[in-house]
């Protein structure tokens, strides 16, 4: 499905048949106007881009069959304001969740084990964050620029912290 609905700015919403395994890259990609999607169990992976500027897309559910979230994979969508990532997830990709201004609350399962560069990057509403024991990894300016996170627990499991990954202002507690 790469490239299938790029820049299709009339597209509001739309339901992904059960035969799609994958979200490609670029799949919805400056979607500006999409706002509800339904993405069926089927569906593996999301790729890069693949909701990139879906500006006015304010919930998405990520069924249990995705195991990986893309690069840039929701890059933008400034409206978005919640998301529940699933048990099957492993790892989330480089600002997958960038600039995302709206996003209050994650959850991010036991099974993350890495987060990638820049992935929450500048969502200036997200308040808390629970890194899960099972990461093992957060990528450079992580969580940079989210100026509503005040305190954020870290697990001892984590092995490796990017440069600037947290805002300075922000109290990091190791446990």
């Amino acid at each position: 499905m790469k490239n299938a609905f790029e820049i299709c700015i009339n597209l509001k919403e739309i339901v992904i048949p059960n035969s799609i395994t994958s979200i490609g890259d670029y799949t919805f990609e400056n979607c500006i106007n999409l706002k509800e999607i339904v993405i069926p169990n089927n569906v593996t992976s999301i790729g890069n881009f693949a909701f990139g500027y879906c500006e006015k897309l304010e919930e998405i559910m990520i069924p249990n069959s995705v195991t990986s979230i893309g690069d840039y994979a929701f890059y933008r969508c400034v409206s978005l304001k919640e998301i529940i990532i699933p048990n099957s997830v492993t790892s989330i990709g480089d600002c997958a969740f960038a600039n995302c201004e709206s996003l209050e609350e994650i959850i991010i399962p036991n099974s993350v084990t890495s987060i990638g560069d820049y992935a929450f990057y500048r969502c200036v509403s997200l308040k808390e964050i629970v890194i899960p024991k099972s990461v093992t990894s957060i990528g450079d300016y992580a969580f940079n620029s989210c100026t509503s996170l005040k305190e954020i627990v870290i697990p001892n499991i984590v092995k490796s912290i990017g440069d600037y990954a947290f805002p300075s202002w922000t109290k990091v507690i190791y446990e």
